[in-house]
């Protein structure tokens, strides 16, 4: 979806409810929190979160409004309309976005009001990361943290087909990453292994072929290929830019629930069309942010509290036998 073609989400907020599921407040919440992984964004960009936001705010319950309330006030620029309307919400929704900068009178005459040294320290925490960003061309896994891709995840796979779509058709324009900020392999090679796994029945195969190619964890491979509903597959084949036939052959075999479905493989195959390499690319990105996740836990390995316990993890000490000849001359004795 190019910039000089964005009429489709004027209506995105419009849609409504489709098979008995708002799903306004998901695709509020996704694109706020992508939004959120930039610091900066173009002029285009901030103009079309804002319009989508707006017309969100106006339908979305008051959990939602606070929730994005809450993540655009740790933002150092965020839309000025948009946090302009949630500070004009109720007290509980507008009190975290009061105080933020952006809303701030301008200081008059020039004077020089000396602020808190927390609020110095962070500004200057965060003017040094600018710097970097400028230095340096980012990668997926600074670009997005670790515990936000994983809530993100689960936020889409949690997701029903219409929010996936919606969310799918708009990453691009609402949070687009740096050109070449993600990396995956992309050869025909890929496709074909793919597709032999597939053909196979080799879910295992075809999850590690995935894995390779996305630089995502295994387990992560393993949820995209065992998805019922398909549009992770499509996310990945949109990604490793897998040509449109051998995708459609890949899409009926890799899942059953999939591929005996004819209206969900056309609807797949539709949003295969639709959607932008560079819109897989930012849900890729989040995925590949999930290695740092399973660094981080793997660092984190339990540990007996106590002693007992420790004791219980032990193999038991082996109980020690009197010969037989020492147990008849006790049984004499006795006697």
């Amino acid at each position: 979806m190019e910039i000089s073609s964005l009429a489709s989400l004027d209506s995105l907020a419009e849609i409504g409810l489709r098979g008995g599921v708002d799903m306004r407040p998901t695709l509020l919440r996704v694109l706020t929190d992508l939004y959120m992984q930039k610091m900066r964004h173009t002029p285009e960009e901030v103009h079309h979160y804002t319009e989508l936001a707006l017309r969100l705010l106006e339908v979305v319950d008051a959990q939602t409004r606070a929730a994005v309330a809450a993540r655009l006030s740790r933002h150092l620029s965020p839309p000025l309309r948009v946090i302009q309307s949630l500070v004009n919400d109720l007290p509980e929704i507008a009190a975290p976005l009061r105080s933020h900068p952006m809303l701030q009178p301008a200081n008059p005459a020039g004077v020089t009001t000396p602020r808190p040294s927390a609020v110095s320290d962070t500004d200057s925490f965060l003017a040094a990361e600018q710097e970097m960003d400028q230095a340096f061309r980012p990668s997926a896994s600074r670009i997005i943290e670790p515990t936000t891709a994983k809530e993100l995840t689960d936020l889409f796979f949690a997701a029903t087909a219409v929010e996936r779509s919606l969310i799918l058709r708009s990453l691009d324009v609402v949070a687009p990453l740096p050109a070449g900020s993600v990396a995956v392999s992309r050869n025909a090679a890929v496709g074909r292994r793919l597709e032999g796994a597939a053909l196979g029945r080799n879910r295992e195969d075809f999850a590690q072929q995935l894995a390779r190619s996305l630089h995502i964890p295994r387990e992560q491979a393993r949820r995209i290929a065992r998805d019922n509903l398909g549009e992770p597959m499509v996310v990945a084949a949109k990604a490793l830019e897998i040509p449109r036939d051998l995708f459609y052959r890949i899409l009926i075999f890799v899942n059953p629930a999939v591929g005996h479905s004819v209206e969900r493989v056309h609807a797949l195959a539709e949003l295969y069309d639709d959607m932008t390499v560079q819109a897989a690319e930012g849900m890729v990105a989040i995925w590949q942010a999930l290695h740092m996740e399973e660094r981080v836990s793997a660092n984190h390995r339990p540990q007996a509290w106590n002693d007992e316990a420790r004791a219980r993890a032990r193999p038991a000490a082996p109980m020690r036998r009197t010969p037989a000849a020492a147990q008849t001359k006790e049984r004499r004795d006795a006697s």
